[in-house]
């Protein structure tokens, strides 16, 4: 029942936002517009969707839009080699890596996950900094890397397609595989899930590594769309929209609860956001504010009067 209250809630306050942002700005529902939304959008949502399901499991992870830089940086440097398949590799192993730290200082040393990846955010930005001598890398990048970005399936854009991908895989393995159950069993109750014979230190590994993954692959489409790696500016504050709407769609921060389909919305009201400032024309020093304020009444309206229905239930219940 609070599932079900959550996703209808959430998709009415996407449905306000759609209504209220094509009233403020003609340019919205046009065709150019509705097709670079969507591009913005599935880059946070990939993102976003792995932070949902570290934030479920109880952690999360600060690092991730220093991931998005150093991945771009490598990505980069490599497109200038010549070796296609490198500039996939290299950089999705060295997030896949990152996520190994993160996961190992959270699982293993027993480091709160706000305090490591807040270490390693700054680590994994100042290591594309370092590695690029702090200067942006300009590169031309294999097709299938700038298909990825800018092409289209059908008319719908490749990142969009990838985006519902991801969306479909991950819900697949948190509703039906047995890591996805463990993951919300760590979540709701760390202690118990260790009794009941839960690998802890392995399940909490894996939403990292999987979390980083998915940044990496936001990573990719982000410097083939620049064209170019920005390891200074790249993904800065790609971690607070992703929290964001992981948190707009339901999840509980403390972990045991959420669900992929109300971090796909959450993702789409961030976008909308975003995308009617721009439109608007709102200054950027106001954009973050606005755009805060915006958020938190999203939040209100799709968390607070979920309490109040429950009191409301078990008033009625407790009344006979």
């Amino acid at each position: 029942m609070t599932k079900r209250l959550s996703i209808n809630s959430n998709l009415v306050v996407l449905a306000v936002l759609l209504v209220v942002a094509g009233l403020a700005s003609p340019y919205f529902w046009t065709i150019e517009n509705i097709v670079n939304l969507i591009r913005v959008t599935s880059l946070i949502g990939v993102i976003a969707v792995g932070m949902n399901v570290v934030i479920i499991s109880g952690g999360i992870d600060l690092s991730v839009g220093s991931v998005v830089a150093l991945v771009g940086t490598l990505a980069a440097s490599l497109a200038t080699t010549g070796y296609p398949l490198g500039v996939v590799l290299v950089p999705i192993a060295a997030a896949l890596a990152a996520g190994v730290v993160n996961g190992s200082l959270v699982a293993l040393l027993g480091f709160q996950p706000f305090v490591a990846t807040l270490v390693t955010m700054t680590v994994f930005r100042g290591s594309g900094l370092v590695y690029s001598a702090g200067q942006p890398i300009y590169a031309d990048y294999p097709a299938f890397i700038g298909f990825l970005a800018r092409g289209t399936f059908g008319g719908i854009p490749a990142p969009a397609v990838l985006f519902l991908a991801i969306v479909l895989v991950t819900w697949y393995v948190m509703r039906f595989r047995a890591i996805g159950r463990m993951i919300y069993m760590v979540g709701a109750n760390e202690k118990a899930a260790y009794y009941g014979g839960v690998l802890v230190w392995r399940v909490k590994l894996f939403t990292y590594v999987y979390c980083a993954a998915l940044a990496s692959i936001a990573g990719l489409i982000l410097t083939a769309r620049m064209g170019s790696g920005e390891p200074g500016q790249a993904g800065v504050l790609y971690e607070l929209d992703a929290i964001a709407a992981v948190v707009i769609g339901g999840t509980a921060l403390q972990g045991g609860r959420g669900s992929v389909w109300g971090a796909l919305v959450g993702a789409l009201v961030i976008g909308v956001v975003s995308n009617l400032f721009n439109l608007l024309g709102v200054a950027p020093e106001w954009q973050n504010v606005s755009k805060g304020a915006v958020i938190l009444a999203a939040v209100i309206m799709a968390g607070a009067g979920r309490p109040f229905i429950g009191a409301i239930f078990a008033r009625r219940a407790s009344n006979g």
